[in-house]
């Protein structure tokens, strides 16, 4: 059988090939493409709203440990998630979650930092789907994403940890079956007393909102980011950062990313402009990284 792993690496390695073969087909048109004073304005301004996401994110981390019932006042939430951030880059994807893991687990008990870690990305999930209806402004749309707001309901949160916990337990084991069961079994220790996060998956969408003005800003750089609407432009730009979240072996979604923004829209836009921009983006999004990362290093340096 083909693994979990194998499929999103051949997801991935054909998003590279259609991300390749059209910057190919449309080279000639990218190297008349050209970045002077204007366009580098919009370019930075792409990259201090993708570092302000960042940093939004990190407090929609925060108050969901809070949430769950961990009192993270004595410890630094936000910079853990800014430092270990970066590490989303290394190989297997997963290290930002096991450094994280590793940390809070001497301040929390085991099941409450497997809870912190496995939530996360679920609210970042249903953050971004809450965009994706204003493309369309289909009813139906509408109430399929919307609706994934109950995931976080106490009925449905318990059993979806649960799953979580079974699917994800090598995350936190090292890959020791022994441990994989006990972790997968025992459910007694998820919080009890749960309540709705309203304050982290507020602060979430808004996370979502100053990522996409990260690209949409970049589309700008190219003026094209006025020759399509702003609902179907963020629709498209959720749905893409979605799939990218959760089907790819590179990192942040390198490739897939970039694939769905080109098929869902490249019949609305001249595609090598929109080349250049998601090419901007990417790197936009990465030096944005990279400058999360550093936050916490350079306010010791300069003693802020």
């Amino acid at each position: 059988m083909i693994s979990k792993i194998n499929i999103k690496l051949l997801i991935t390695l054909s998003c590279f090939l259609f991300i390749g073969t059209s910057i190919y087909i449309n080279f000639e048109s990218l190297s008349n493409e050209e970045i002077a004073t204007e366009e580098i304005l919009w370019l930075l301004l792409g990259i201090i709203f993708s570092y302000l996401s960042i940093i939004i994110n990190a407090y929609a981390w925060k108050y969901l440990i809070n949430n769950i019932g961990c009192h993270s006042n004595k410890f630094n939430i936000v910079k853990l998630f800014l430092s270990t951030n970066i590490y989303k880059y290394f190989p297997g994807g997963i290290w930002h979650f096991v450094s994280r893991y590793n940390t809070l687990r001497l301040e929390f008990s085991t099941e409450k930092s497997i809870e912190s870690i496995l939530l996360e990305p679920l609210l970042m999930l249903v953050a971004g789907l809450i965009f994706i209806p204003f493309g369309s402004l289909n009813i139906f749309v509408f109430i399929l994403c919307w609706s994934s707001t109950l995931v976080f309901l106490p009925v449905f949160r318990n059993f979806i940890i649960q799953k979580l916990k079974t699917m994800k337990a090598s995350i936190f084991t090292n890959n020791d079956e022994l441990k994989e069961r006990n972790l997968a079994q025992n459910n007694q220790n998820i919080s009890r007393r749960m309540f709705y996060p309203y304050k982290p998956l507020l602060v979430e969408i808004i996370f979502v909102l100053f990522r996409f003005m990260g690209f949409l800003f970049c589309m700008n750089a190219f003026a094209i980011g006025s020759l399509i609407s702003q609902g179907e432009l963020i629709s498209s730009f959720s749905l893409a950062w979605i799939i990218g979240l959760i089907v790819p072996a590179a990192p942040g979604g390198l490739g897939v990313f970039e694939s769905v923004i080109l098929f869902s829209l490249g019949s609305n836009l001249p595609e090598a402009p929109l080349l250049a921009s998601l090419l901007c983006y990417r790197l936009v999004s990465t030096i944005s990284d990279i400058f999360g990362a550093l936050t916490y290093p350079v306010k010791k340096l300069f003693k802020v």
